[in-house]
């Protein structure tokens, strides 16, 4: 997925400023694709040039104005044209730092290694934690903006969050098992 598509898509639910649309990705799709408020204006930026999106300026009160984006008719032919363009390679190429780390951790002590698998796992089960409250999000949203056929999708994409890092929490706790049961044995 693109950042732009996926912006577009939520454009597609309802106009939001660049604001709300960081708010709804840290509220709803963080668990498979996050985005900076600095990325998201950018992208805006660069819809509205292709004429994707239009602006229009809110005048507020005591505060700084704001801008509210609309997905334009070529902005939904574009987000119905990504849609049906699925790629051939559905899973995403992986690209993960900790784990090359893991991999050649045999340069380290077991204790520091130990200690970056429990930070891993108290960062995963903290992540864990926002998955399973989640699901009162997916409910206030679809009915905030009058989706509820889009919940069953929604609930989706948080039960694959949920079960890779149900999945994390238990590596890790193995892993970390694993060492200690290997220190033991060289201490013998």
């Amino acid at each position: 997925m693109s950042l732009q598509h996926g912006i577009l898509g939520l454009l597609s639910y309802k106009s939001m400023s660049g604001y709300d649309l960081n708010k709804v990705f840290n509220e709803s799709i963080n668990h498979f694709w996050s985005a900076q408020l600095s990325q998201i204006y950018r992208v805006l930026g660069n819809l509205e040039d292709k004429g994707y999106v239009s602006s229009q300026v809110e005048h507020q009160e005591g505060r700084p104005d704001k801008k509210i984006y609309s997905i334009t008719d070529e902005g939904k032919k574009e987000f119905r044209n990504w849609m049906n363009d699925n790629p051939e390679q559905l899973l995403s190429p992986i690209r993960d730092e900790f784990m090359i780390r893991i991999f050649f951790s045999s340069l380290l002590p077991k204790e520091e290694t130990i200690f970056q698998l429990e930070r891993y796992n108290k960062q995963a089960q903290e992540l864990l934690k926002h998955c399973h409250s989640e699901d009162q999000v997916i409910d206030k949203y679809a009915e905030e903006l009058s989706l509820p056929n889009d919940k069953l999708y929604w609930r989706l994409t948080l039960k694959k969050g949920k079960m890779i890092t149900e999945a994390l929490v238990r590596w890790s706790e193995e892993c970390i098992e694993e060492l200690k049961q290997a220190q033991k044995e060289h201490q013998k």
